[in-house]
């Protein structure tokens, strides 16, 4: 009794240890946000057709920071410009502006000439622009479709010259191919032009990085507002009706997000689209193994469409997983659920360790945590783990696992507490689990071979070790297909996504393929 007592005293001693540390951390965030630290988060107004940020927010398109209304120099405190067309103003006359000067439209007439969308962006003095005496300050205008500037003494630039789109006419949806009705897009008219493929932005605002909003903003300036897709309001099923049947996609998010937007395209086959990662995760396996990274410290728009356009074909296997629970001691049987896993999925503490995450972030106060402090609580909830392994320890003895067509093989396990298959070589924020450490000859991992590794860890010492390149894990074998027969509740992910499992059959087989991007390097 001592020593359940002793175990009981440190375990509290622990949990109360952590819990006010992450509580300290949240309360320094919370402060720091009503201070105004984070002014592109927090200052955001809309009214009718303007998005307005702060002035000090990063952007990739131009603006003035004299108000255009009242020409009073605006602080970043009281300076907001239009995320969409870069018109400037003050807070006292951002209302009045908005009456004033249109931003840019989403869809337009097609038998009615589309212009330029000319801003005042701010002014240079004569001497500047060419050379001669100082005099009269000449006015800089900027396009919001095509990026173009102009020099003039207007005050008000009237120019019914027909827009090209210029710099990003190969990925840009003119407003004149757009047709709506009742508020809705309704179908996207394509372009003669061989080399269009319009690019659309989807971004998630609660992965793990908290700075998808920021995504959703620069590249509305560079973009049809109607590309950027905001998918916590708008999710990418309500999208696939409009997409353009062939188009690329980045999407700004986690693993979670990246198979949620991979998963609605494959409902429409037609769609012929090919899929880059912009990583604002926590673990971001799949950014990693294609190349993308393990996060976006610096958020350049134009730099990211650089890429994308230069980014190479990567086919990526797809995997279905057939979950047929067992009838219960109560004779009640649930429904059969059916999920598709592009990265890897598991059963046991690491899955534990996930859903354990994923709790602590569905808290209120969660909203104000970061990327590292997801690292450092998911460190945290693992070494917890180590005190009290969530009912995976002897997993072995709770699975029967079997391999290849017909489930012909059956494997020999040894004392595990988590079963983990892999699509990727990359597991756990960047291990690469597969060939971690080994001297002797393993077989090559590929992303589009229509095999799976499969491999156990035995605890969670065991994944720390594994994380540090310090211990190798339990290498089963290569194969399409995976039977898993689990007695019991345990913790399961597929592809970072964790639930509590209860005793059930998990098929684990092919279910295509998906066509992603891979930014182009010397190497390739």
């Amino acid at each position: 009794m001592n020593t359940i007592a002793s175990i009981n005293h440190i375990n509290f001693n622990y949990y109360f240890l952590i819990g006010g540390l992450f509580l300290s951390y949240l309360v320094y965030r919370i402060f720091c946000s009503l201070s105004g630290d984070n002014l592109f988060i927090q200052t955001k107004y809309r009214v009718r057709g303007h998005t307005w940020r702060s002035i000090e927010c990063n952007k990739s398109i131009p603006y003035n920071i004299y108000c255009t209304v009242c020409g009073k120099l605006m602080l970043p405190l009281v300076g907001l410009f239009c995320e969409c067309c870069a018109v400037s103003a003050c807070k006292k006359c951002h209302r009045e502006l908005d009456k004033k000067f249109r931003c840019k439209q989403i869809t337009w007439p097609c038998e009615k000439p589309f212009c330029h969308l000319w801003v005042n962006v701010g002014s240079i003095s004569r001497s500047t622009a060419d050379h001669h005496e100082e005099g009269e300050n000449i006015k800089k205008y900027f396009c919001s479709w095509c990026q173009r500037t102009k020099l003039t003494q207007e005050n008000v630039l009237c120019d019914t010259e027909e827009c090209d789109f210029f710099k990003y006419r190969d990925i840009i949806i003119p407003p004149t191919c757009v047709r709506i009705e009742k508020g809705k897009v309704i179908s996207i008219k394509p372009q003669s032009d061989n080399d269009w493929e319009p690019l659309i932005i989807f971004a998630n605002r609660k992965s793990g990085s908290n700075r998808s909003d920021e995504v959703l903003s620069i590249f509305r300036g560079l973009l049809n507002p109607l590309q950027i897709i905001d998918i916590s309001s708008m999710g990418p099923e309500q999208v696939i009706r409009w997409l353009p049947d062939r188009c690329k996609i980045l999407v700004a998010g986690g693993d979670g997000t990246v198979a949620w937007v991979l998963n609605t395209l494959h409902s429409a086959p037609h769609i012929k689209a090919s899929v880059g990662i912009l990583p604002m995760g926590t673990g971001n396996d799949l950014a990693r193994a294609l190349g993308w990274g393990a996060g976006c410290s610096n958020l350049n728009a134009h730099s990211i469409i650089s890429s994308l356009k230069q980014a190479k074909l990567q086919i990526l296997d797809r995997w279905k997983i057939t979950i047929r629970p067992k009838r219960g001691r109560l004779g009640r049987l649930r429904p059969e659920r059916v999920l598709f896993a592009y990265n890897y999925a598991s059963v046991g503490v690491d899955a534990q360790v996930a859903l354990d995450f994923h709790r602590a972030r569905s808290q209120f106060l969660y909203r104000y945590a970061s990327r590292y402090l997801n690292y450092l609580a998911y460190a945290l909830l693992g070494v917890g783990r180590a005190l009290d392994d969530g009912g995976c320890g002897g997993l072995e003895r709770r699975l029967r696992v079997r391999v290849g067509p017909h489930a012909a093989r059956a494997l020999a396990l040894p004392p595990l507490q988590a079963l983990v298959v892999l699509n990727i070589p990359s597991w756990g924020a960047g291990v690469d689990l597969w060939s971690l450490g080994s001297e002797d000859d393993v077989g090559e991992q590929y992303v589009d071979d229509g095999k799976l590794e499969v491999v156990g860890v035995s605890s969670s010492f065991h994944i720390a070790r594994l994380q540090c390149g310090l211990a190798e894990p339990y290498r089963f074998t290569q194969t399409s297909h995976v039977q898993i027969e689990l007695e019991g509740s345990c913790a399961m992910q597929v592809d970072g996504e964790p639930w509590m499992q209860g005793s059930a059959t998990i098929y684990v087989e092919p279910a295509g393929q998906s066509t992603m991007l891979r930014p182009h390097t010397n190497n390739t």
